[in-house]
Order: C-alpha cells, then sequence, then structure tokens
C-alpha cells in the first residue's frame, strides 16, 4: 500500500531535520514505513543506485517498463548492509559545523569515541550519545611520539568495532585530514569483513579558503604538512599557493601539552625562503573555534617570521610568487583540438 510522501519530499526532510535522519539511519525500513513513504520511494532507495533513485525523483518509469523495482523485505535488509565504523567530523567550529548526518550517527551508535580540539566540541558529542561517548585523548601521553598514540587509539576503535557495538568516531575538523587513527581504523576494519566508511566534515583548509577570500581553483594549490615539506624534496611551484600545514609543530613529533620544541623552524624558513625570497608575504591563520570568535589572520614577510607567531594550531598560507608559465606545445595542441 503506497504511503502519502515521495522520495524527494523523503530526501529533504532527512536533510533538514536530524531525528528523521536519525530514525533512519537507526532503522532504515521502520523509519520509511513510519514517514509514508511510497513505494517507489522504499525500493529506490533499497535498490541502493543511482538510477531506480533517479527514476523516482523524476517520476521516470524504470528501464524494464515499471516505475516500481520489486524488492522484498528480506532482499533490502540484505543488500543494506549495517555499518559496524561510521567516522565522522565535528569541523573546526562544532556550533553550526557538524553535518546532520554526523549527527544522526552519533546519536544511533552504540559507541562514540571522539577526539576533539575543545570543551564545546565534547559536551556537544555528549548531549547526543550520554551513555556512549568516552574521548580518546587518554592515549595521548606528555613527550610520547605521537604514532604510539595513534595506534592505541586504533586499537581501541576496532576492540569496539569486534565486540559488535556499531561504533562511530568523531574527530575535530574533517575526519580523514591529518587524522591516521580514523583511515587506519577503517583500513583494518573492512580487511576484517567489517563494514566501515567515513563521513566528510570541515576542515581548517575548507575555512581558510572562506576566510581569506582564496579560490584554489585560480592559480591552482598544493597543500603539505610542514615536516614533510622540510625533509623531503617536494616539486614546489611557486606559480601556485601553498597551504602548509602544522607550522607549529614542524620537527617535533611527540605530544606536548605545554608548547612543541620548534628548534627545524628557523631550517623551515630558510628552505621557503629560497623558494620565495626573504620579503615574500604570507598568511598565518587559525580558524574560529567558536560562533562569536574572529580567525587569526596575520599577513607577514618570511623574513620577519618567527617560532612566537606560530602554534599548534596555525596554518600557513603562502600565495603564487609569479604568473603562471605557458606550456606552450600543450596550448597549441588543444587550440588545434577546438
Amino acid at each position: 500500500m503506497n504511503g502519502s510522501i515521495g522520495l524527494r519530499d523523503y530526501l529533504v526532510r532527512l536533510a533538514t531535520e536530524p531525528t528523521a535522519l536519525a530514525s533512519y539511519v537507526r532503522d532504515p525500513d521502520a523509519a520509511m514505513a513510519d514517514a509514508g513513504l511510497d513505494r517507489t520511494g522504499r525500493d529506490a532507495l533499497a535498490a541502493a543506485d543511482i538510477g531506480p533513485i533517479w527514476n523516482a525523483l523524476l517520476d521516470r518509469t524504470a528501464a524494464n517498463g515499471s516505475a516500481d523495482v520489486a524488492y522484498s523485505d528480506g532482499a533490502r535488509m540484505a543488500d543494506r548492509q549495517r555499518e559496524s565504523l561510521i567516522v565522522v567530523g565535528t569541523g573546526i567550529c562544532a556550533v553550526g559545523q557538524l553535518t546532520v548526518d554526523a549527527i544522526a550517527y552519533m546519536k544511533e551508535s552504540d559507541v562514540v569515541l571522539y577526539l576533539v580540539g575543545d570543551p564545546v566540541a565534547e559536551s556537544v558529542i555528549r548531549s547526543l550519545n550520554p551513555s556512549g561517548a568516552m574521548s580518546l585523548r587518554g592515549y595521548y601521553g606528555e613527550g610520547i611520539v605521537r604514532n604510539e598514540s595513534y595506534e592505541a587509539m586504533v586499537q581501541h576503535i576496532l576492540s569496539c568495532v569486534r565486540a559488535g557495538k556499531r561504533t562511530c568516531v568523531a574527530f575535530y575538523g574533517h575526519p580523514g585530514v591529518f587524522a591516521y587513527p580514523a583511515h587506519e581504523a577503517i583500513r583494518r576494519a573492512r580487511k576484517e569483513g567489517y563494514v566501515a566508511r567515513m563521513l566528510p566534515g570541515v576542515s581548517a583548509e575548507d575555512c581558510l579558503f572562506a576566510d581569506l577570500n582564496v579560490d584554489p581553483a585560480v592559480n591552482g594549490c598544493q597543500s603539505v604538512e610542514a615536516s614533510d615539506f622540510l625533509v623531503h624534496e617536494k616539486a614546489i611551484d611557486t606559480s601556485c599557493a601553498l597551504v602548509l600545514w602544522q607550522v607549529g609543530v614542524v620537527g617535533d613529533w611527540t605530544y606536548r601539552t605545554s608548547g612543541y620544541e620548534l628548534r627545524a623552524f628557523p631550517l623551515l624558513m630558510e628552505k621557503l625562503t629560497r623558494h620565495y625570497g626573504k620579503w615574500h608575504e604570507v598568511t598565518i591563520y587559525e580558524a574560529a573555534t567558536l560562533p562569536e570568535l574572529k580567525p587569526k589572520i596575520l599577513k607577514i614577510a618570511l623574513g620577519y617570521l618567527t617560532p612566537e607567531y606560530v602554534n599548534a594550531g596555525t596554518t600557513m598560507y603562502v600565495p603564487p610568487a609569479r604568473a603562471k608559465t605557458l606550456d606552450a606545445a600543450y596550448g597549441s595542441l588543444l587550440a588545434a583540438a577546438r
């Protein structure tokens, strides 16, 4: 028996109502039935294929001549595997940058492990799942190499998954950007046969593009971690922008609560100066973590930049230092192909 709502309206509801999406995450079939989603829409979502979904959205007849694709409830549940591990991001500012998806999965998971950078984000997570939330920050230790802490976090995440608990892990910013435990936990979980995936979030680089009014498509953009930039040979193109991550921890691979050892910072400046020149102006940037705060934006020449200007949350934006050079050969080939 058909319900009273079509697929398009139902997807709009999921996109705008966190509680509706949370119900769908908990039990898709029950949520669709409770919402009154018609059979065409329910079967399209159950197919987990873009063709039937677009057919339903555009009210087109499917390729087999029928607007409905028959899926029994048993087949539907067999086709839709229940995720064992979901990794989400809280954004840089948890107030406003949490996605509806992230909220739904944190509410409906058995366990929510988290590693975030401010008490507001922690309180938000605990409010969404009071009984299942636990911080991973305890795995950090003063002076301990960060990779050792990350491995302990991965083991904790996998222990929850192996125990049969639906596990959500929330990381500060984008969960796939500078978050080794996120990628490694997903890789190992999938290797062991579990369904694991990552949802995107708002990263510091996303905030940087917005706050500095920078479009990475204009000149191109290279994005490199500061220590990686320092110790490896990189084909730096000074005609495009450069984003350097973690300049405030360059050369220090340990965890510290009282400030990082920055003896390598002058070496970083030396290498940047070799590419860009002493008087090339860069931007020292830190995204705002609360709605009432403003981002830190400081423009300064490389020759004046010292460790006092940076900390663990600092990102450096280096604008292009020269105009782009035309590739005459490929330019001619492109013109001839028109």
